[in-house]
């Protein structure tokens, strides 16, 4: 009989120039039943609280996790919720889904019940930010506080699944960012960096990741929309970045012209002494 499995699911919701994905929580039992955690946007909405409070689908009180099928949020034959639009809203194709394998092992029910009560008592708490705090912090939430790894896949390298919110902590008192108000590289400034900022050999690999990310971005940007936000963006970046150019072109053209006198005086010497 096969081990059962608890898995990350990655599920494509969008591109800015650079894909990102939510996150849930996938267990497949010794009979091939499949069960979610996931966590959505909260419907109690105000100024303070745009996408609300996290909510979270458990399946509680009647099932252990969510069964995986066309009525889950997160299942590629739901329609509804899982499938790219058009731009009337009708849907036209399953979003690309991508699994990350957790840990096997015979028997996970237990770990996996576990993993659920926890999820539902955090449901309804967490102000919900589409970029700091969300479905991907729960997510990894859940996974480490039963234990488990957490998922390596979420962040900007090549060949992943960017999740935004992803290694964060949940926080009661983070105060969310409007949604409305986001610019082209907020996707770019994301995750574990608040928690993980003295670890100087991970500063330098986000930085180098982002980089990846941004480039890839300008890569991807068929229409200009990409470069023109991201222009728009880090207006005040791009006009220190002119200013240092500037700078360091005449401070190359100083030295060009320092390096070249010795050398035209050496040139007209010997010229002297060849030909004179």
């Amino acid at each position: 009989m096969a081990n059962e499995k608890i898995e990350v699911g990655y599920r494509h919701i969008g591109s800015l120039g650079v894909d990102y994905h939510h996150k849930f929580l996938l267990y497949t039992d010794k009979t091939g039943k499949q069960y979610t955690i996931s966590g959505w946007a909260g419907t109690e909405i105000s100024e303070k609280l745009p996408l609300g409070k996290i909510h979270i689908e458990t399946g509680l009180p009647t099932h252990i996790g969510l069964p995986y099928d066309a009525r889950n949020p997160d299942n590629p034959n739901n329609r509804e919720t899982a499938w790219y639009s058009d731009k009337d809203g009708s849907p036209i194709a399953p979003q690309k889904q991508y699994r990350e394998l957790i840990t096997e092992a015979p028997d996970l029910s237990q770990k996996w019940a576990a993993m659920v009560r926890n999820a539902k008592s955090k449901d309804n708490i967490y102000p919900y930010d589409f970029l700091k705090q969300n479905s991907n912090t729960l997510a990894d939430t859940v996974l480490r506080e039963a234990g488990l790894k957490e998922p390596k896949k979420d962040g900007y390298g090549w060949g992943d699944h960017l999740a935004p919110g992803s290694e964060n902590k949940l926080d009661k008192n983070l105060v969310p960012k409007d949604p409305e108000k986001a610019g082209a590289l907020d996707l770019l400034d994301l995750s574990a960096q608040n928690n993980r900022t003295d670890n100087l050999q991970y500063a330098e690999q986000t930085s180098a990741d982002k980089l990846q990310a941004l480039i890839q971005g300008f890569k991807n940007d068929k229409d200009g929309t990409f470069t023109a936000k991201a222009l728009a963006d880090n207006a005040e970046v791009m006009a220190n970045f002119r200013d240092e150019l500037r700078e360091s072109l005449k401070q190359n053209q100083a030295q060009e012209v320092a390096q070249k006198t010795p050398q035209v005086q050496e040139e007209r010497s010997y010229s002297g002494r060849s030909f004179v």
